[in-house]
């Protein structure tokens, strides 16, 4: 976690006041790209073009309009602005409690922890175990930089932790999206379906499982290129045609899995420390079991 707070509050509850920190709980990893010359290799600056005038004009040029219809617009002057903002500047205010999952994971935004400051460790110890005690989270409102945010705190880690939400009328519907609503599932279907979610089924999340094998193919494409190395191609995705029998892909998945889990088990066992003869003096019993059983 960052050391450095990129904002302060003071969570009120009820008629608490506990002050806390913000820290950035996130940190976007994705694969970035600059724009060059492709003549001389320099970065290239973006300038702000006029078409009107046809001309390069400087910032000091510009003010903000908000679009009231196309091609229509109100100015607003930087001062103008600066009064509409929200006043209640690093109060996070908590206004109702409910479930997370009353909370749809559609409306989580970005992610912040929240550190208590000096003097407030009490106040939020309390808070904390209050919340996981009664298994809730806190609903209310946050302003940071003007402008008021929609948020839920909830326990984390032993702490706190605070995110940003959507607002109701910034998630867009899916009524019309074509969800198979109108086909029917068979018993024998939802069945299979049920047993290949069961296989699959793990007893907790494990983030570390799971890598960017873009930005790692990037990334090894880059080290390539600076050492004169030829960059190897991107081994091909197997190709998924349109499931056409729903049941004989649901049982030829089932039987994918069956034969996967013996040869894992099998591997997990030797490479266990000092069970490597017993693990293969297993294998090989179950298999002189499985050839006697045949012969008879």
């Amino acid at each position: 976690m960052a050391s450095r707070a990129i904002a302060n509050g003071n969570i009120s509850f009820g008629l608490v006041s506990i002050p806390v920190h913000l820290f950035t709980a996130t940190v976007s990893k994705s694969v970035a790209f600059h724009l060059l010359h492709a003549k001389d290799k320099s970065r290239i600056q973006q300038r702000i073009y006029c078409p009107v005038d046809d001309a390069i004009i400087e910032r000091s040029e510009l003010e903000r309009g908000y679009e009231v219809e196309k091609g229509r617009y109100v100015v607003f002057t930087d001062e103008e602005l600066k009064n509409l903002e929200a006043r209640n500047e690093h109060t996070i205010e908590i206004t109702e409690f409910v479930p997370l999952s009353a909370v749809d994971p559609i409306y989580f935004e970005n992610g912040y922890f929240l550190g208590s400051d000096t003097g407030a460790a009490k106040a939020y110890r309390l808070l904390t175990e209050a919340m996981v005690a009664s298994k809730r989270v806190a609903l209310g409102r946050f302003t940071m930089r003007g402008k008021e945010h929609l948020i839920v705190i909830r326990p984390y880690e032993k702490g706190l932790m605070l995110h940003t939400v959507y607002y109701a009328d910034e998630v867009r519907s899916s009524a019309e999206i074509d969800r198979g609503q109108h086909e029917s599932v068979k018993e024998a279907e939802l069945t299979l379906a049920k047993r290949l979610i069961d296989d699959l089924t793990v007893k907790k999340f494990e983030p570390e499982k799971y890598h960017d094998s873009y930005r790692e193919r990037v990334q090894e494409a880059a080290r390539q290129k600076l050492t004169g190395q030829e960059v190897a191609e991107a081994p091909a995705e197997p190709r998924h045609g349109q499931v056409i029998d729903l049941m004989a892909a649901l049982k030829a998945s089932l039987e994918k899995r069956a034969k996967a889990e013996p040869a894992a088990s099998e591997e997990a066992d030797d490479q266990k420390p000092g069970k490597g003869s017993r693990g293969s003096s297993r294998t090989a019993r179950a298999a002189g079991e499985r050839r006697s059983g045949s012969k008879r």
